[in-house]
């Protein structure tokens, strides 16, 4: 027998299907035997954030959504690049950053532990490429320390859009398990874990955005328990209508990958998949299978240009 993936989760790249029930916005309440599922939407730094979590103490459950948000509200301040002050811009900045949040080193180890794993192929150096200038992309010159983080070069520039949202997720989950929520579930700009049930006794059911068959349609839906889900695709944000340029580069070439239009990995956090998913299509249909088959407790679905579809054998059977 094939080793299990942990149970599953995905982003606007991965929609949570009807069966798992629309995310509602406004905190509203459903109670099924004296259960109440709290589901509430924001939206964080230009980042849709979806919550649930059922318990039968809806005040209780409320008070922790609170904390939850305002937890990812700090996580995404020191990950992104975007806003003047937070450490990554100020790193991006002057090439240099004394005294790192912890959060924030603990972040780019795990960002060259994948640069490392896929020779490359994950590397948040690449902010310089998707500014035009390829020379200055090496996640070998990002010296990370607990006391200093610099930039090997002058010009570089880290951008943890591949990983960040996954860990922010990561983040709320813990702090619902922190607060004895386990029947949870969060998304982050489509990065999501799903841990426990639904207020029914059910699990938390997901579905894969279908690349090209347009709003609704999925390739791949499964329930989960207690895994992350994420999902890189072409069709994200493309440039041109036959979806050869896109969001996505490949580090090592300066191009957008032409071989998968998505791949999704299921993954024990969200950080994880994250980082996989956008690896995978980066590396392309062989080398990301054999990557997937490699690793424990990860599972992964990949659908290629052409829509035909190619999984690990532990990938949930419910496609």
């Amino acid at each position: 027998m094939p080793e299990q993936a942990c149970g599953i989760s995905r982003r606007r790249f991965l929609q949570i299907t009807a069966a798992a029930g629309a995310l509602l916005a406004g905190g509203r309440l459903l109670s099924h035997h004296r259960l109440h599922t709290i589901r509430e939407t924001r939206t964080l730094m230009g980042t849709v954030i979806n919550l649930a979590l059922v318990t039968p103490d809806a005040a209780a459950g409320q008070a922790a959504i609170q904390r939850t948000f305002g937890e990812m509200a700090r996580l995404i301040a020191l990950f992104d690049y975007r806003q003047p002050q937070t450490p990554l811009a100020r790193l991006n900045r002057t090439g240099r950053l004394a005294a790192p949040p912890v959060e924030l080193v603990e972040l780019l180890f795990h960002a060259r532990s994948y640069s490392e794993l896929t020779g490359g192929a994950f590397d948040v150096t690449v902010k310089p490429l998707l500014d035009g200038s390829a020379a200055l992309v090496d996640y070998r010159q990002l010296l990370v320390g607990r006391d200093e983080i610099r930039l090997g070069r002058p010009g570089m520039a880290v951008t943890l859009d591949g990983i960040a949202k996954g860990r922010v997720v990561d983040g709320a989950v813990t702090v619902l398990h922190s607060h004895g929520f386990d029947n949870v579930l969060v998304e982050a700009g489509g990065d999501l874990f799903g841990r426990g049930a639904r207020g029914d006794g059910r699990p938390w059911r997901v579905g894969v955005t279908h690349p090209r068959a347009g709003e609704g349609a999925v390739v791949a839906s499964f329930s989960v328990e207690a895994c992350a889900v994420a999902t890189s695709g072409d069709y994200q944000h493309f440039f041109v209508p036959d979806f050869s340029e896109h969001h996505i580069v490949d580090p090592r070439s300066g191009r957008s990958p032409l071989e998968l239009a998505s791949a999704t990995v299921l993954a024990p956090s969200a950080t994880d998949a994250d980082a996989l998913s956008t690896a995978c299509l980066v590396l392309g249909k062989e080398a990301a299978l054999s990557l997937l088959e490699r690793l424990p407790n990860v599972a992964g679905l990949l659908v290629t240009k052409e829509m035909a579809r190619l999984a690990t054998t532990n990938f949930p059977s419910e496609i």
